[in-house]
């Protein structure tokens, strides 16, 4: 069975276990989508993290942008003859 393991009313850690084990130690049965992270107020577990936020997309360079960089290193390679 499945066993969160809380510390202030943080699931810090999931195992599983066998129920006499879990008693023993004080480990809460939680529920399968249960996990680390959660919070446990005691009665109910609760998914509280922050959804996460996906890089931003840099924007392709426009034509312009890359004829401008075509020309800056076209002039560094014919520096370099």
């Amino acid at each position: 069975m499945k066993y969160a393991i809380i510390t202030d009313g943080k699931v810090v850690n999931i195992v599983l276990a066998e129920p006499d084990v879990a008693a023993e130690r004080g480990w809460i049965a939680c529920p399968e989508e249960a996990d680390i992270g959660w919070d446990y107020d005691g009665t109910n577990f609760i998914d509280n993290r922050p959804e996460p936020v996906a890089p931003a997309a840099t924007p392709a360079p426009t034509r312009e942008e890359l004829l401008q960089q075509l020309q800056i290193l076209t002039q560094q390679i014919q520096s370099l003859t």
